[in-house]
């Protein structure tokens, strides 16, 4: 068979699957309807336990001694077994012990509700089981209290629909006010139908649901499996792991919403320029110079995009080198530093990766560098490991310590950066109508710096890793300590400022710009 044919073979044989699951509901439903009939069905009744009244139940005995005599050619053993299957997927429960099977006995069952069945409320969502254990701690904590993996999922349900407590919390007190209305039998069948209905649908740990289907019966095996097959299934499956959705639909799709409101004004194609015009509709090529990783001053729309996330910020090449700047300020730049020569490495050439991997590792990893990068000893271990295996390639070796430093930097650096002096001070320089002159770097360095000379090297470009190592570093510094007294001048006045002798000479030129590969969360 061809590739498609035999993905089409793939989907029919699930879609089986799924129909004949559905078929089987249909026909425990039709068996349940015949035991709620009044005049033929089960004899249900309320019933004495010790000295407890139990309402609405039957007995064990009562239900084999039915199923035998209403089926044709169905023994015990047969009955025994298709009753237990009638527990297992919620159709009747036991009221005093839920885990007991279902025995020839005088132990206690009760039938479900048809609103309680698995072919009407399959898939329950996660706010009607919010709604449910907020109900139960609205009443008597001694006889309705959660137990242990409950109150766990509470608390998880509360973090997740935070957003929509107050609908949960009056939804609970509505219907807890209704269940009040009822009498006191109701109450008491009510009550038990709804936790065994729950307890189907959110099993405690360790019990086997029989609702949710399993992956590996969904497949069929269709010929004898190769080593290269079961490869394959290993991969997809973890492909599938990497890609499950941790929310609900709703809340995913409020998140793209409020995602899409927030990109949609720095997108031309949603919101046109208005001066300059769109480069793709008009003849004018002035919004890609305005744009251009060589500007001489950085516009207030792309200043501000890097207060969104640290993805924005970095895949920026001038962000990049105030992100430097910021770092530097607070005697961390190594981070930067290695995240963007671990970037430079993946994308060089074969014959220079060698000598990049020794370089990177004696400059940030070996202990004593003279930048030597903050990682756990389980990381670094990680990657000496690497380092040493040769089914892993030398340019993807520090992977998991550049995790650990992007992961560092958007959770420590980039939010003091975002109330930063500097970001700020950026963001004013980019909205003042004479910025042109000031220049972004004449701001933050203190001097007009045009373009790289040919034997000059930039810091951030891909060479300055491993050249210029300590270079004006003093100098840098002291430009950022005086530069809340620049952000208050008048351009006029901020460009009079003179440049320190050892002040570094940055550019973004398009030459020098490196690719930058956000890692996924």
């Amino acid at each position: 068979l061809h590739l498609e044919q035999l993905h089409q073979l793939i989907i029919d044989i699930q879609l089986l699957a799924i129909m004949s699951s559905f078929s089987m509901f249909r026909k425990m439903d039709e068996l349940c309807i015949q035991m709620m009939k009044p005049d033929s069905g089960l004899p249900i009744k309320g019933q004495k336990y010790f000295r407890t009244s139990v309402p609405s139940s039957f007995t064990g005995s009562e239900l084999i001694e039915w199923l035998m005599t209403n089926l044709e050619e169905v023994d015990q053993a047969e009955a025994l077994h298709l009753a237990n299957q009638l527990s297992a997927f919620g159709y009747l429960f036991s009221v005093f012990d839920a885990n007991a099977p279902v025995k020839e006995d005088n132990c206690l069952y009760r039938l479900q509700i048809p609103y309680f069945w698995p072919s009407s409320n399959m898939q329950p969502d996660s706010i009607e089981y919010a709604i449910f254990l907020s109900k139960r701690l609205l009443r008597n904590e001694e006889k309705h209290g959660l137990v242990e993996y409950e109150a766990e999922s509470y608390q998880k349900l509360r973090e997740l629909l935070g957003h929509m407590w107050d609908f949960v919390q009056s939804q609970a007190e509505m219907q807890l006010k209704l269940f009040k209305e009822k009498k006191k039998s109701e109450k008491v069948v009510f009550d038990s139908q709804e936790k065994a209905y729950w307890r189907i649908h959110r099993p405690p740990p360790g019990t086997v649901c029989c609702i949710e289907e399993s992956y590996g019966k969904l497949e069929k095996r269709i010929k004898k499996k190769c080593i290269k097959d079961y490869q394959r299934d290993i991969e997809r499956l973890k492909q599938i792991l990497k890609t499950k959705p941790w929310l609900k639909s709703p809340k995913s799709l409020e998140t793209l919403v409020s995602w899409c409101d927030q990109f949609s004004n720095y997108d031309p194609m949603l919101t046109p320029p208005r001066d300059p015009g769109n480069p793709w509709i008009v003849d004018d090529p002035t919004l890609w110079q305005l744009n251009a990783n060589n500007v001489e001053v950085p516009t207030e729309r792309r200043v501000r995009r890097w207060g969104f996330s640290i993805h924005e910020l970095i895949k920026d090449p001038i962000g990049r080198q105030v992100l430097e700047t910021f770092l530097e300020s607070e005697f961390s730049q190594e981070n930067i530093r290695f995240w963007l020569a671990v970037q430079d490495l993946k994308y060089s050439p074969s014959s220079e990766v060698n000598a990049k991997v020794a370089a990177i590792y004696n400059e940030f990893l070996v202990a004593g560098a003279p930048c030597q990068v903050n990682v756990d000893s389980q990381t670094l271990e990680t990657v000496t490991k690497a380092l040493k295996d040769q089914t892993v390639p030398l340019r993807y070796c520090f992977s998991q310590a550049e995790e650990h430093i992007f992961i560092l930097m958007s959770k420590d650096s980039y939010p003091r950066f975002a109330r930063s002096e500097i970001y700020r001070s950026m963001l004013a320089a980019a909205q003042q109508q004479g910025s042109k002159k000031l220049g972004w770097r004449s701001f933050l360095f203190g001097g007009n710096h045009g373009p790289l000379k040919k034997s000059q090297i930039s810091r951030t470009s891909p060479q300055g890793f491993y050249k210029n190592r300590d270079e004006g570093s003093t100098a840098r510094l002291q430009n950022v300590v005086d530069l809340t007294k620049k952000s208050t001048l008048e351009p006029g006045d901020a460009t009079s400022g003179t440049q320190p002798k050892n002040s570094p000479t940055f550019t973004c030129d398009g030459a020098d710009s490196v690719d930058v590969e956000v890692p996924s969360k």
